[in-house]
């Protein structure tokens, strides 16, 4: 089997009539690891189906359960967030003692590719459950819901906690082998950018009374309302004249899901003040 790919939900909600409209989706934290799998007797591969030697260690760990079918997870090393980082390290030979800190988070288990979703992840939890390894964890799901706002709603709330974003798996959906469809979707930030800060609007509803978001400019002067602050940067920017001028003037980092065909952002959020930089981006 090929690996699975997940689709865009943007691209998918572009359409006239989005084929995930009714559908119940699992909604997971999209974690910022290596994605990896394992089949029965063999060793552990990546996305690009090849072996991952570094972790070579856990194979034994792996096939005292699973055995059966194709084990699909995240490979995450303890106390490193930076993707980057853990890829040089997983990158590295055989034996190499930093990837000791290595786990996985499972997210699917695949017997065959007729079995929907959610008997799966059934099936994943019980074995899981069995292997009792603390190198070995289970993703856990925020909600299942066929709720467009809501999923939404979570990309949000991980996003305003560092993480990379969600994904969405149709309850009943089948794995597609080297598919890209509506059973498999993601939402994550997909564009990063350096703007200019140029002003503020107040916030409404929790942030009534303070910051509500930040008027960014790029080089063409077009304006984005940019969120994603926390409660600590929204109350100090906006309490006196001399923090908000700590903010405005300067080049933010911001993330957004995409830069559309008007040149607008699609859910632009607020990451940190370059200080190494004046110059901003968007031609």
């Amino acid at each position: 089997m090929i690996p699975q790919k997940a689709l865009h939900f943007y691209l998918e909600e572009e359409k006239k009539r989005p084929k995930y409209i009714g559908h119940t989706y699992i909604v997971f934290e999209k974690f910022d690891g290596w994605y990896g799998y394992k089949d029965p007797g063999k060793p552990i591969m990546s996305r690009n189906m090849r072996p991952i030697p570094s972790i070579d260690w856990m194979n034994s760990i792996l096939e005292k359960d699973f055995i059966r079918g194709r084990l699909i997870f995240e490979v995450m090393l303890e106390g490193i967030k930076d993707f980057s980082e853990l890829n040089g390290i997983l990158n590295r030979t055989v034996g190499d003692y930093a990837a000791k800190n290595a786990y996985l988070v499972m997210h699917d288990y695949v017997e065959h590719m007729q079995i929907p979703f959610y008997k799966r992840y059934e099936r994943l939890v019980e074995k899981v459950n069995h292997l009792d390894n603390e190198r070995v964890r289970l993703a856990l799901p925020f909600d299942e819901t066929s709720s467009v706002n809501t999923w939404k709603k979570i990309a949000k709330d991980v996003w305003g906690k560092g993480s990379e974003g969600i994904i969405l798996k149709r309850s009943d959906g089948f794995y597609g082998s080297g598919k890209r469809n509506f059973d498999l979707m993601k939402i994550k930030e997909e564009v990063t950018l350096d703007l200019l800060v140029v002003g503020m609007d107040i916030g409404l509803g929790k942030y009534s009374g303070t910051l509500g978001s930040l008027k960014c400019k790029d080089k063409k002067g077009r304006i984005h309302n940019v969120s994603g602050m926390t409660d600590e940067q929204r109350h100090a920017w906006w309490e006196t004249q001399a923090e908000k001028e700590s903010i405005i003037g300067k080049v933010v980092e911001i993330k957004a899901m995409k830069i559309m065909k008007d040149g607008s952002l699609r859910e632009p959020r607020f990451k940190c003040i370059r200080q190494d930089k004046t110059e901003f981006d968007i031609d």
